[in-house]
C-alpha cells in the first residue's frame, strides 16, 4: 500500500479535536499538512523527535488525541522513547508508523533486514500494537485506536518510495507550519494559558 492513500484515509479520521505531529519526512510532513483540514499538526520533526514530541503533547493535553505520524528511520534512531511512553501511559496517544524500510537518501533501514518495530514497542511494555500491510486493514485498525485508550502503536508497511523535496515546514503566506501550530494549539480551551485567565476571572 502507498503512504499517500493512508494519510488520504486517515484524514477523514482525524478531527479539530486531535494534535497531529509528523516526521521530517517530504513523504508524510508535506503532504499531510496538505490534505489534514481538521487536526491541528506540528511538522517536520528531526529524526527521533516526532514520538517524544508527540508524548509531551499528549500529557499536556490528557483530554485530547495526540497522533504521531513517524517513518521507521526516525524511530528507529530513538526506539528508547518507546519505554517512556510505556511508562507515561499516555491513554490518549497513538503513534502510526509508516515502514518503507528506507532512509530517503542513505539507504535501506534495519526493518529491511528484519528488525520489527511492533515487537520493539511490544518489549518496551506499550499494550497495543499492530501491524498492517493494506489498505482494507488500515482504515478499521486506525479507527479502532481512535476511539480507544492507548498508549497505540501501529506499523503500516508502506512501499519504498523517493523522498520528495517537499519540507512539511514550507513556509504559507510567510508563516511556518511551526508558527501556525502555535497558534492553534494557545487558542485551544484547554491551553494552559487560557485556563489560568479563566481561573482569574473567576
Amino acid at each position: 500500500m502507498k503512504r499517500s492513500d493512508c494519510l488520504q484515509i486517515l484524514s477523514t479520521l482525524v478531527d479539530g479535536e486531535m494534535l497531529t505531529v509528523t516526521s521530517q519526512s517530504g513523504r508524510t510532513g508535506g503532504p499531510w499538512r496538505r490534505i489534514n483540514k481538521a487536526a491541528a499538526n506540528f511538522p517536520g520533526l528531526n529524526l527521533g523527535l516526532c514520538v517524544p514530541f508527540a508524548l509531551g503533547m499528549a500529557l499536556a493535553f490528557p483530554d485530547r488525541k495526540v497522533i504521531a505520524l513517524d517513518s521507521d528511520g526516525s524511530l528507529l534512531l530513538d526506539t528508547s522513547s518507546l519505554v517512556t511512553v510505556a511508562d507515561a501511559d499516555a491513554r490518549n496517544l497513538v503513534i502510526l508508523v509508516f515502514d518503507n524500510q528506507a532512509y530517503a537518501r542513505m539507504g535501506p533501514t534495519a526493518t529491511a533486514r528484519g528488525a520489527d518495530i511492533e515487537k520493539i514497542a511490544q518489549g518496551a511494555g506499550i499494550p497495543s500494537t499492530e501491524t498492517v500491510r493494506s489498505l482494507e486493514a488500515f482504515e478499521p485498525t486506525v479507527r479502532r485506536v481512535l476511539e480507544s485508550q492507548g498508549p497505540s502503536v501501529v506499523v503500516a508497511k508502506v512501499e519504498t518510495e523517493a523522498e520528495r523535496g517537499d519540507s512539511a515546514a514550507t513556509r504559507r503566506s510567510g508563516r511556518s507550519g511551526r508558527d501556525l501550530y502555535v497558534e492553534a494549539v494557545q487558542g485551544l480551551p484547554d491551553h494552559w494559558g487560557i485556563r489560568g485567565r479563566s481561573l482569574t476571572r473567576g
